[in-house]
């Protein structure tokens, strides 16, 4: 259960949406007093046939800083910003009922992921395979480089050992070619 008045990341889904509305709806929301903070993750990439430029990493998507009690309040604005969906999964009451509970991801994910966006290069890869992505793994800690401090989930990529940060109903980015001596275990079962 989401702690209404927490600060959080929400992944908001911006419904028919193209670079320039995406940029639009990110400048009305960073004009919200109630929101801290607005990310658009960008990386270099083909845009058309012969161009390459910055464009968002995840279709359609981008992330807030905010309360729940704030981004409904936001959401009300419903002619401001009407374009915008939560994004939405399955989880469950303590007494095990199932329910739709509003996509969060916590401050050190989030901080994780734009470490990751930030610094990359060709160690960076983005992954559509949501299946791989999401699969099981043991927890690990990055010790050395530019990705030192980040968390994520120990997988092979292309033979070599990858460090994948999963961005929960959304995608994923991963780190690759990490060697072992850089990498720390962590216990499982502990949300990162």
């Amino acid at each position: 259960m989401i702690n209404e008045n927490a600060k959080l990341w929400f992944p908001l889904r911006i419904r028919h949406s193209s670079i320039e509305k995406l940029t639009e709806i990110k400048d009305l929301l960073e004009s919200e007093e109630t929101i801290d903070e607005v990310y658009v993750p960008t990386m270099f990439m083909k845009t058309s046939e012969t161009s390459m430029d910055f464009a968002p990493m995840f279709r359609n998507v981008l992330f807030v800083r905010t309360s729940m009690v704030k981004l409904r309040g936001i959401k009300a604005q419903r002619e401001k910003f009407e374009r915008i969906r939560y994004m939405m999964h399955q989880d469950y009451d303590n007494d095990y009922n199932k329910h739709l509970e509003v996509v969060h991801i916590s401050d050190k994910r989030m901080e994780d992921v734009k470490k990751i966006i930030s610094n990359a290069n060709e160690q960076v890869v983005f992954l559509t395979n949501m299946n791989y992505a999401f699969k099981p793994g043991h927890n690990v800690q990055i010790t050395q480089g530019p990705f030192a401090g980040v968390v994520g989930v120990l997988k092979s990529f292309k033979k070599h050992l990858c460090v994948v940060v999963p961005i929960e109903d959304v995608g994923a980015v991963a780190v690759t070619y990490v060697p072992r001596k850089h990498l720390v275990y962590l216990p499982d079962g502990k949300s990162y």
